[in-house]
């Protein structure tokens, strides 16, 4: 009896150990193509190289400005041309 008893404990937690112990599943990250309006982390030190500590108004007139300059990556140019359209309010 001792034994079954041993065997039934250490199969119990041996169960609940494995449901413990794996991550849980992690959802893919969104896709640079997906239409998400948010900017990649490559993007941001793209600009941030180019308009160094900038903020607000500042950093957005900076990105306009390298934006009609050609000065963006074709990818970072997209996204940020995505964003600006994103935050547009339809009327």
């Amino acid at each position: 009896m001792k034994g079954l008893s041993l065997t039934l404990v250490l199969a119990v937690t041996g169960a609940a150990y494995a449901q413990t112990a794996t991550p849980p599943p992690v959802s893919a990250p969104a896709s640079s193509s997906s239409s998400s309006s948010s900017v990649s982390h490559d993007c941001k030190k793209e600009a941030k190289k180019l308009c160094g500590h900038a903020h607000g108004a500042e950093m957005k007139d900076c990105i306009k400005s390298n934006l009609d300059m050609n000065k963006f990556s074709a990818a970072c140019a997209t996204q940020f041309k995505n964003a600006a359209a994103a935050k547009k309010p339809s009327s």
